[in-house]
């Protein structure tokens, strides 16, 4: 007999185009789900890209919510957690596909009394070989117990995170009104607030990462000013990361990596290197959400 679970309130941030829309309702439509359980994409497009696509009441079970008065996805996400009615909300991205067991996997489990969320694994998303799909996977940007969100305090990817209700509506969900650093500034004020995070590896989705190397930097500049942005909230806790120091040992790297025939590594500290330049331009620059 499965193990009982409560209901879960799947909320996606959408922006993006109609193709977009249609891979994330492909990617939703193998998901396994009980009585209960529902499905809400957030549309944070300009002009409602995902409802024309899903509609409301679709046959897919897909409930399409406009969330567009400002181009952030932690504004979508509020909306979409205001409009669900589950016990849990899962906070996904509309570029991760669920393994069809997601839900069930989440609560394999127990849950503690305290705990207020779940940080799932978030994989690169194996039918990808570009260059830069592969560094990203091998750099492990997403992973939720190194990458980005790994090397500090404990803090989870809005990728794949489950937050219990209770909790989410106490600390008043995510901040609102800006680009990047939300999912981790939730993370610190739910531990802030009493509430425990832990991590469910069973719990999967796959991640389609940035095929070219200017999204990619785009990306990680974005990241950039919400590390600064966390640095003014939370003094100390999230620095510049080093310039010269960083860009020394990468071009060494890169000329002694290329001396030995190894082409990948080199090319990947090479793209390191640029990654560093990009994030402290970011750090550089505003975290401020645009206004619609």
């Amino acid at each position: 007999m499965a193990r009982q679970r409560p209901a879960v309130s799947v909320v996606i941030p959408f922006h993006g185009d109609s193709a977009y829309a249609e891979r994330l309702a492909g990617a939703l439509a193998s998901l396994e789900r009980r009585p209960g359980d529902e499905l809400i994409v957030a549309d944070n497009t300009a002009d409602a890209t995902a409802a024309a696509i899903t509609g409301d009441g679709a046959g897919d079970g897909v409930r399409v919510i406009p969330a567009s008065a400002e181009r952030s996805s932690y504004h979508a996400r509020n909306r979409g957690a205001a409009a669900a009615t589950g016990e849990w909300l899962l906070f996904m991205d509309a570029d991760c596909t669920p393994e069809p067991d997601l839900l069930d996997a989440y609560f394999a489990d127990r849950v503690p009394r305290r705990c207020g969320a779940l940080a799932g694994a978030i994989d690169g998303d194996p039918g990808q070989s570009s260059f830069m799909a592969r560094y990203t996977r091998d750099r492990k940007f997403f992973h939720q117990t190194e990458g980005l969100h790994g090397m500090r305090q404990a803090a989870a990817a809005t990728g794949n995170l489950m937050v219990r209700r209770t909790a989410f509506e106490q600390i008043d969900g995510f901040c609102e009104g800006i680009r990047s650093a939300g999912d981790v500034d939730l993370s610190w004020r739910l531990q802030q607030a009493g509430w425990t995070l832990e991590y469910r590896p069973r719990a999967r989705v796959a991640h389609r990462h940035r095929e070219g190397l200017v999204s990619l930097m785009g990306a990680i500049a974005r990241y950039g000013a919400g590390a600064r942005w966390l640095n003014e909230r939370y003094p100390g806790a999230s620095p510049r990361w080093p310039l010269t120091r960083g860009l020394a040992g990468s071009a060494v790297d890169v000329l002694g990596l290329g001396a030995r025939g190894r082409v990948e590594p080199a090319l990947y500290r090479a793209v390191d290197g640029l990654g560093l330049l990009a994030h402290n331009l970011g750090y550089a620059s505003s975290n401020a959400a645009r206004g619609r």
